[in-house]
């Protein structure tokens, strides 16, 4: 008798993707990662302290910076407008509790984890890859650890996270992913060659 449970197979539009074959930048990705996007006013106080009694920390409120906790990471989109990220298996119950505190207040929560795919580079030159496909001033007085930007690189929309010294993430959408992956990977080997 033929089985009748459904099971999808977990899989990326990076599966399959080969990582540069020279360079001192390595690219990963960041799988499996629950994202949700919130929206609300931090001028309402009741807003703010229950976003803190669900999270644990505050909303980051200056632009283009991250709270980051042991559970989550928080990225300042806008005024009103921030991406959460968590644990894949933890993003439903997140969600659920947000929603649960927030009630009726202005506000809105969002599943937006099968929209955006992460990649992760690793390695002292990704200032410079990076800096081949955007206009983003990545130099580490102005952009270091704990900093995010939206931007383009290259033709594609993309959250650029400063992780540490010298590690970065770009997120950008599933339907990008590809390009992305091969425009950093060519960008990588490229710059190996000079």
């Amino acid at each position: 008798m033929a089985s009748t449970t459904f099971s999808p197979a977990r899989t990326s539009p990076l599966d399959g993707m080969v990582a540069p074959a020279m360079g001192t930048v390595a690219l990963g990705e960041r799988r499996f990662v629950g994202k949700v996007n919130l929206r609300g006013d931090t001028d309402n106080s009741d807003f703010t302290a229950m976003i803190r009694d669900v999270l644990g920390t505050d909303l980051p409120t200056t632009p283009n910076t991250v709270n980051a906790t042991s559970a989550f990471t928080i990225f300042w989109l806008g005024p009103d407008e921030w991406l959460i990220h968590t644990s894949e298996d933890k993003q439903g119950a997140l969600m659920d509790r947000l929603r649960s505190a927030l009630g009726d207040t202005h506000s809105a929560v969002t599943d937006v984890t099968d929209y955006y795919v992460v990649i992760e580079m690793q390695g002292a030159a990704c200032r410079d890859v990076l800096a081949r496909g955007c206009s983003v001033d990545f130099h580490p007085r102005v952009f270091g650890p704990g900093r995010c930007a939206q931007t383009h690189f290259s033709h594609a929309n993309v959250l650029i996270h400063q992780v540490n010294d010298t590690d970065f993430h770009v997120q950008g959408r599933w339907t990008y992913a590809r390009y992305l992956w091969t425009y950093l990977a060519e960008a990588i080997e490229n710059l190996a060659g000079l």
